[in-house]
């Protein structure tokens, strides 16, 4: 079992290859304002519950076998019971469908009390007992593949992982973030809502949420396999670019950018996109990279053909609008070979 506060998430990076994906998404979306359902996300069957829960004493201990659970508390406060699964008897059969084995074994346990920002991280050794106290809470249940091998062979034979290492090109600066870059990161894109009308994350509402981003991303650049960067033209932070979702057995990985609206129409974004798929697929060694942006900005097509990537198909209705309904997700994608022999050097 792992419990803590959200903001350092980060930290737990590299604890378990398949919930890097799960930390990385929490990391780079405000999940509070998500609505209460389900979501999927990442490449490893990962998804999300949001639901609100009476608290109650509740008599029965549970635990997985396919999954690790991450339960984090976006409101009020509860209070989850744990012991080691081996000192609880009389569990149930397991209901494979569910992911489940359960027991009302009169085993106290230790209580762990989690409040709004906190989370805890139980793994198929851990028997616990959510939803003790009283009141109400709203939270996140994240569930994560616990199957580890077959990702920890990859992990160490098929990447070479490089972490966010500093590119050059001929016009910018691809590095890592600073905490000094959280106002111009705020100001020139991410509280702009012009930018970010079409993107898959929402403005940002103050710098100081910024600058909470910016401390988990620059914490997770200790792991050596975070590729997030920031992107400086003459001195000034203008953009970012990072590898959102990656899988280490299938070789990919997914690519997200954001421009401020100043640098538009100058072959920037270009420019960035083909110097990090060359990082990513000569030096860390991905087979094939992906993109995908909003129909109803065709500006990100134009940049993803000028990179190289091919349109692969529509995505419908894939997108929450930020005014209304749904949009189309335009799909683009590059093959290291293919990729190659359009741009050898």
């Amino acid at each position: 079992m792992i419990a803590g506060r959200t903001v350092d998430l980060a930290r737990y990076l590299g604890c378990h290859p398949n919930m890097d994906a799960a930390i990385e998404f929490l990391l780079d979306v405000d999940f509070t304002s998500l609505a209460d359902g389900s979501h999927s996300f990442g490449s490893k069957g990962c998804h999300m519950n949001i639901l609100r829960a009476t608290a109650e004493e509740n008599p029965v201990w549970e635990a997985h076998r396919a999954f690790i659970d991450i339960q984090i508390i976006l409101e009020g406060t509860e209070i989850i019971a744990w012991a080691p699964v081996d000192q609880l008897d009389g569990w149930t059969g397991y209901d494979a469908e569910k992911d489940i084995l359960t027991s009302t074994e009169t085993v106290s346990g230790s209580r762990c009390v989690l409040s709004a920002g906190m989370f805890a991280v139980f793994f198929p050794e851990d028997a616990h007992k959510p939803g003790l106290g009283s009141g109400t809470v709203r939270k996140a249940i994240i569930k994560v593949p616990a199957s580890l091998a077959r990702d920890m062979q990859a992990y160490e034979s098929s990447l070479t992982h490089l972490g966010t290492a500093t590119l050059l090109t001929d016009r910018l600066r691809l590095r890592q973030y600073q905490l000094a870059d959280t106002q111009a990161m705020f100001d020139n894109w991410a509280g702009d809502a012009e930018v970010t009308k079409t993107l898959m994350w929402n403005t940002h509402p103050n710098a100081e949420y910024t600058q909470r981003l910016l401390e988990n991303w620059i914490k997770a650049y200790k792991t050596g396999r975070y590729y997030h960067w920031a992107i400086e033209y003459e001195g000034q932070v203008i953009g970012d670019i990072a590898l959102a979702n990656w899988s280490p057995t299938r070789l990919d990985g997914e690519i997200g950018y954001c421009l401020t609206k100043r640098f538009w129409n100058r072959g920037i974004m270009t420019e960035a996109l083909r110097t990090v798929m060359r990082f990513l697929f000569v030096g860390v060694g991905f087979r094939r990279l992906t993109l995908r942006h909003a129909t109803n900005n065709p500006a990100s097509g134009r940049v993803m053909e000028k990179a190289g990537l091919v349109f692969e198909g529509c995505l419908r209705q894939a997108l929450p609008d930020k005014q209304s309904g749904f949009s189309d997700l335009a799909l683009y994608a590059a093959l290291k070979e293919e990729w190659l022999k359009l741009y050898p050097t």
